[in-house]
């Protein structure tokens, strides 16, 4: 709820079902957020949000630390292609929180 992932789980994810395909999802999404800790278009926020590199710090320890081997594979999954296209906004690249909001967060503050 709101813009979290309230009760999200690691092992929820589908991480594979091969070991390549759950070291190359493990890498992706370490990746990501070393991204996100380089403050890699934050500039784009309409604040300065105070707590979350230390947020991303905590995630990024548990996705180090956690064994995708351990996941329950098909228990729940990133959406594919057709599904995150219904929920990316094209003006200001970023996923949306369907079904939560109809819209970017970004075009519903005024954010140009």
């Amino acid at each position: 709820m709101g813009r979290g992932m309230v009760g999200f789980g690691l092992a929820e994810l589908d991480w594979g079902d091969t070991p390549q395909e759950r070291a190359a999802a493990k890498d992706f999404l370490l990746r990501v957020l070393d991204l996100a800790l380089s403050r890699h278009r934050w500039e784009e926020l309409t604040y300065e949000p105070p707590r979350a590199e230390g947020y991303l710090r905590t995630y990024r320890a548990m996705v180090a630390e956690f064994d995708p081997a351990t996941a329950r594979a098909g228990a729940g999954r990133l959406p594919g292609p057709a599904e995150a296209a219904m929920a990316s906004c094209v003006r200001h690249r970023v996923l949306g929180a369907l079904p939560f909001w109809e819209a970017c967060v970004f075009c519903t503050a005024g954010v140009i």
